[in-house]
């Protein structure tokens, strides 16, 4: 007897074999799939674990390059490169040491932001406290009820480390150190920098060790990149010898960070030294646009801190394939590498390339002139001037030897033509910033123009003539 079998309905049939078809057809697909993503010039591929595209020459340009340092001489520290947004080298970055007086990089942005905020000018006379007159350490003495501007304490505060400056800063915006102090640690803390403490505002030594000043490399560079976006700051820090007045009396300054004066490319930014905190160093430096800062705590000497850091920096220039760092001249050619007189000799020569003799000749700067008046005299520009010298701030000092192109002493201002534009000033704006946005202009020439008769005149919201000539 035969069974009975289900009979399956041609429809369903044909649904199953279409089912089939699509799993199929599916799968097909799938496993013909690249297993890399599409590529298209106008597409971007996933980020890899390096967080770069490797086909992408933009972003080649600020890759991060490999570098093997020898940090035993170091106690912390780290290398950041700021193009690439990444630390390149690192000893102990999140530990915290004792940092001496790396302290006053707070309070020089303490006192930026005062002055940008408009509760305070640059040209704002102090009166010396009796305190101040008598901190100890560091100092440039300043003299008990003499008057000095804000912006010449931030200069002897950061060029030559006076204690009696920062002290002075901190005890003027805070009425007294203590509550200034304050200040400090809460912006540190908005800064995020979790692992710094400050008792005091010079990096003196406390009474008791456990409360020293203290920071980690990872919390300095986040001040150190706050610090770089006041281009005034950066101006002070990378400036090797200058002088402040008090009264009549006029104090000199030499910057505490050798390398400003070593080296073309390195301009900043403070350095540090107590018996606990050794010889510390946050420095950065700018070559072909690649910004770079580093960082070194604890080291035995100054010298050993120095070449370590110069070292660092330059090699890793190097290695990025935009040379080494440039002495600045002969001299600390010869300091500094202890080269024979005959390298220094040609490294000066390289100092003044793109100069044929001839054409070129020497301006020795008088007490009173700026590169305004000096720039007006031979009809070139501020920018030619400074680009000739390479000067990346706009101070000199009397007896200063500037370059100047033969070919433009015999030209004026008046034989050129005389472009006007407008600027509408926008909050943070500062004189020097705009004079920077026109090639040629100089804070001189905008105050001139637009009868601003101080610095501190200046307001947001207002429209600035710009006459410059080409």
């Amino acid at each position: 007897m035969m069974k009975k079998t289900k009979d399956i309905q041609p429809d369903r049939v044909l649904a199953l074999h279409f089912l089939w078809f699509s799993l199929f057809f599916l799968c097909f697909i799938i496993y013909s799939m690249p297993c890399h993503a599409i590529s298209d010039k106008y597409f971007t591929e996933s980020k890899t674990d390096n967080h770069y595209n490797t086909n992408n020459e933009n972003n080649l340009y600020c890759q991060p390059a490999e570098i093997d340092v020898n940090d035993r001489l170091v106690r912390a520290g780290l290398l950041y490169d700021i193009s690439a947004d990444a630390v390149v080298w690192e000893k102990h970055k999140d530990r915290t040491f004792p940092i001496a007086s790396l302290t006053k990089m707070m309070v020089a942005l303490i006192v930026m932001e005062d002055i940008f905020s408009g509760q305070v000018d640059m040209d704002t006379l102090v009166k010396v406290t009796p305190q101040a007159s008598r901190i100890k350490g560091s100092k440039v003495h300043l003299r008990k009820g003499c008057r000095v501007s804000v912006e010449e304490l931030l200069k002897a505060a950061l060029i030559s480390s006076g204690n009696d400056a920062s002290y002075l800063l901190a005890q003027f915006l805070g009425g007294t150190e203590y509550a200034f102090v304050q200040r400090m640690n809460k912006r540190a803390a908005q800064l995020g920098m979790k692992d710094t403490f400050y008792s005091n505002a010079t990096g003196m030594p406390a009474p008791k060790s456990v409360n020293d000043n203290r920071s980690s490399p990872s919390d300095l560079l986040i001040l150190a990149r706050e610090m770089l976006s006041y281009d005034q700051l950066l101006d002070i820090a990378g400036t090797s010898n200058t002088v402040i007045t008090q009264d009549k009396r006029v104090i000199k300054l030499r910057n505490h960070n050798g390398l400003v004066a070593t080296y073309s490319d390195v301009d900043g930014l403070k350095t540090g030294f107590t018996k606990n905190a050794k010889y510390c160093l946050v420095a950065t430096a700018n070559k072909s646009g690649r910004r770079l800062i580093a960082i070194a705590l604890g080291v035995s000497d100054w010298k050993t801190r120095n070449q370590f850091v110069a070292s660092t920096i330059s090699r890793y220039y190097e290695t990025l394939g935009i040379g080494g760092l440039e002495p600045k001249t002969r001299y600390a050619a010869a300091n500094c590498n202890k080269k024979k007189s005959s390298s220094t000799s040609a490294s000066k020569k390289a100092y003044v390339s793109g100069f044929n003799a001839g054409e070129s000749g020497l301006h020795r700067v008088k007490k009173g002139e700026t590169l305004y008046k000096i720039s007006s005299k031979y009809g070139c520009s501020v920018a030619e001037l400074k680009s000739w010298n390479r000067l990346r701030g706009s101070i000199i000092n009397p007896g200063q030897q500037l370059i100047v192109r033969r070919d433009f002493q015999a030209d004026s201002q008046t034989s050129r033509l005389r472009i006007v534009s407008f600027y509408k000033v926008r909050p943070r704006d500062t004189l020097w910033n705009i004079s920077q946005k026109y090639e040629g202009v100089s804070v001189d020439d905008i105050m001139k123009v637009n009868q601003i008769k101080r610095a501190r005149d200046l307001k947001a919201g207002t429209t600035l003539k710009i006459a410059r000539y080409v």
